[in-house]
C-alpha cells in the first residue's frame, strides 16, 4: 500500500471513459486524462483534505503510480484545486 508523505496527496482518479455520450469511440492515441478522483491517503503537512474525499486535480501534475494493478495519482496538495462537497 502506497502512503503518502509530507505535502503529497494520493489520489484514485476516476475511470477514463472510452466512449462520448453522442456514442464516438475515443482511441488511445490521445486519452482523456481525469482531473477528479477520490483522496487515498495524505501526508503530515496536507491541511483541508482527509481521506475519502472527492477532489478535482490539475492533472499536469500528477506523478502516476501502479500498485497492485491499481493506478494513482500522486500529487503535491497545491495541485489540488477543490474538494466536492
Amino acid at each position: 500500500m502506497i502512503k503518502a508523505i509530507n505535502n503529497r496527496v494520493l489520489i484514485l482518479p476516476d475511470a477514463v471513459e472510452e466512449t462520448t455520450a453522442s456514442g464516438i469511440i475515443l482511441t488511445e492515441i490521445l486519452p482523456d486524462m481525469p482531473d477528479r478522483g477520490t483522496v487515498i491517503s495524505v501526508g503530515s503537512k496536507v491541511e483541508d483534505l482527509k481521506e475519502g474525499d472527492y477532489v478535482i486535480y490539475d492533472p499536469m501534475g500528477a506523478m502516476p503510480l501502479n500498485d497492485d494493478g491499481k493506478e494513482y495519482f500522486l500529487f503535491y496538495d497545491h495541485s489540488i484545486v477543490a474538494k466536492i462537497a
